[in-house]
């Protein structure tokens, strides 16, 4: 009969999500270990501790971090022992759930039910790193904010001044806008939220559309887009691509200060739709390519650091590609400057769209196409 009751809870352990195990109190062997920890830290684990199984690098003492101490004066009855840890073995968080119970031999053993939190503490630091951001990267436009209005509300001043004055305070707060709006999204898509709705979307009607919003904002830039003929349409949402498109252009600009020409080019390698954005301004340092990429992350150079920015920009680019099932890249071209790359399939994989095979395309050289300039003037 008790056999019987064991093997049902058993089952009942086997289908949980989550890690649950059951170890000697005295001399921390393995009595049981569930499907799930099985799968995660091995098969073989009869008659091996619980820290040679499911911790790594630790043989004698046990881990010190260990509820065997604090649950040997524990009753049946008394209530679970909860907390959390980082595995070292598969570096993910858990939150930890151990109580006394009695083994079928009558001896009083350890149960603990692990559950993987991994995903609430990425969010939790995430929230951490927005509220370091809040008192460093809002304070400058915060800062100009307050400054321009208190001056314009106490000093008089002509109209030309007080046209200066709201254009610094309306650039500010666009700039406070992005911030938060940069990070909103980036919340939303770590948190697997996103309402994305997926439809072909032509490259070249994409990047006239993201290059309207620059038409009086980078008057010193000169737009080329570089699409070849028969480029099929990529599946994607409307919003999140322009997103992603409008903050490589915008970085595009911001870090070619002097002008010049930046490029939006596409092109196709067998499954997947290459969209990338060129410019010939300062760019990055080698050893920089995959930390830009970074929630916060800006180059901490002289000449960059001078150049406005919520260090948001190019961590959403990534995360929208994730959202795509794409990826994203730099590389720095010959004679200066940057290129970004994102990669889209044109076939997702929890979708039965398929773009039919055509040609693959090689990237298009710069100005061989159709040149975007909306101000003949420049």
């Amino acid at each position: 009969m008790l056999q019987t009751r064991f093997d049902e809870i058993r089952t009942i352990f086997d289908t949980l999500h989550a890690v649950v195990y059951v170890a000697d109190l005295e001399d921390y062997r393995l009595l049981y270990l569930n499907r799930r920890g099985a799968a995660l830290f091995g098969e073989e684990w009869q008659n091996k501790t619980c820290y040679e199984v499911l911790q790594s690098g630790i043989k004698d003492p046990p881990c010190n971090f260990c509820t065997n101490a604090i649950l040997s004066g524990h009753e049946l009855n008394d209530p679970p022992h909860e907390w959390e840890f980082l595995n070292t073995v598969n570096q993910r968080w858990y939150q930890c759930t151990d109580k006394v119970i009695r083994w079928t031999d009558g001896r009083k053993v350890r149960l603990e039910i692990a559950i993987d939190i991994t995903e609430r503490k990425e969010m939790e630091r995430m929230k951490e790193e927005f509220l370091a951001a809040v008192s460093h990267e809002m304070r400058t436009p915060l800062t100009a904010i307050l400054g321009f209005a208190e001056y314009l509300l106490e000093n008089p001043s002509t109209p030309e001044e007080r046209l200066s004055f709201l254009t610094t305070l309306h650039q500010e707060g666009e700039r406070l806008n992005t911030l938060i709006d940069n990070f909103l999204e980036l919340q939303r898509l770590q948190a697997k939220k996103s309402d994305y709705q997926f439809v072909p979307l032509p490259v070249a009607e994409l990047y006239e559309k993201t290059l309207g919003h620059f038409t009086y904002t980078a008057p010193t830039h000169h737009f080329v887009i570089a699409c070849p003929k028969g480029l099929p349409p990529v599946p994607g949402d409307r919003q999140g691509l322009e997103q992603l498109l409008e903050n490589l252009v915008s970085n595009a600009v911001k870090y070619s200060p002097k002008g010049g020409i930046i490029t939006l080019g596409a092109h196709r390698e067998g499954s997947e739709i290459i969209l990338w954005v060129r410019d010939r301004g300062i760019g990055i340092p080698p050893g920089e390519e995959d930390r830009i990429f970074e929630r916060f992350y800006r180059v901490d150079r002289s000449n960059r650091r001078e150049i406005a920015g919520t260090g948001l920009g190019l961590a959403l680019v990534k995360e929208i590609a994730a959202a795509h099932e794409g990826r994203v890249w730099l590389e720095r071209p010959p004679g200066g400057g940057s290129t970004f790359f994102v990669a889209l399939p044109l076939s997702r994989r929890d979708s039965q769209s398929k773009v039919p095979p055509g040609p693959e395309t090689p990237p298009t050289p710069e100005g061989q196409k159709a040149v975007f300039n909306p101000d003949e003037s420049r």
